[in-house]
């Protein structure tokens, strides 16, 4: 499946010199590789990274309150600080900056894929309470079965 994004789907294949950001022919390729054989969350995690500009541990503890979706708005309020890649022993913090702290707005598409991914994580969340005696209820957008929020580590 293509990504909903982008009109075309040229071959997978990166330029070579790398200056830590994507051509958009290149962000296509890599987002519909994504889409084709991508782990659960990653089509949501990838999209809402590259169109966000956001930084993955920003990511990673995102909450459902974060979001507004009748504004199209993302609210980044804090990071993730997890030094020993425990996902039981993490912190969250403000962001690096105090400018990091931030309001902006996301395209459509990406909004709609999340509102998508929030709701179905709710009613799985409801399921994993009766599973995990030591559930974690925080709400994160991204989080483990058991609750805890992704790590970093778990992006690579």
């Amino acid at each position: 499946m293509a990504s909903p994004f982008f009109s075309s789907s040229p071959s997978f294949s990166f330029c070579n010199t790398f200056d830590g950001y994507l051509e958009k022919h290149e962000l296509a390729e890599f987002l519909n590789a994504v889409n084709e054989h991508g782990l659960p969350d990653d089509i949501e995690i990838f999209h809402l990274l590259a169109f966000s500009g956001m930084r993955s541990g920003e990511l990673c503890v995102l909450k459902d309150t974060d979001f507004n979706f009748e504004l199209n708005e993302l609210r980044i309020t804090k990071t993730l600080y997890n030094p020993d890649n425990n996902m039981r022993k993490y912190t969250l913090t403000p962001p690096k900056f105090t400018g990091s702290i931030r309001k902006f707005n996301i395209i459509d598409n990406v909004m709609n894929l999340l509102q998508r991914h929030i709701v179905k994580q709710q009613a799985l969340r409801l399921e994993y309470k009766k599973l995990f005696d030591d559930y974690h209820e925080n709400n994160f957008v991204f989080a483990h079965k058991n609750g805890y929020p992704i790590i970093q580590l778990c992006l690579l």
